[in-house]
């Protein structure tokens, strides 16, 4: 395993042959593609899902995570998230 820093490099070291695959965010492989006119394969699984968090103020009185985890509970149930 060997892991590289800058984007050029990642990509550079694939069409090189020395590596085998890359792991990167599939949004940046699929510019690349377009950006340099390359065709790489993209593996329908993920490797991992990752989670977003949100922080806020202890002092915040406006009840803005109640708020936000009842929207994010209602955009799940209408599948608008998983349109996103």
């Amino acid at each position: 395993m060997i892991s590289l820093n800058h984007r050029e490099l990642i990509f550079t070291f694939l069409q090189k042959g020395y590596v085998d695959a890359i792991g990167a965010h599939e949004e940046s492989i699929i510019q690349y593609m377009k950006d340099y006119d390359a065709n790489f394969r993209i593996l329908e699984e993920p490797l991992m899902k990752v989670g977003v968090g949100v922080a806020f103020s202890k002092n915040d009185k406006r009840d803005l995570c109640e708020k936000l985890d009842k929207t994010l509970k209602e955009m799940r149930k209408d599948g608008t998230s998983k349109k996103l």
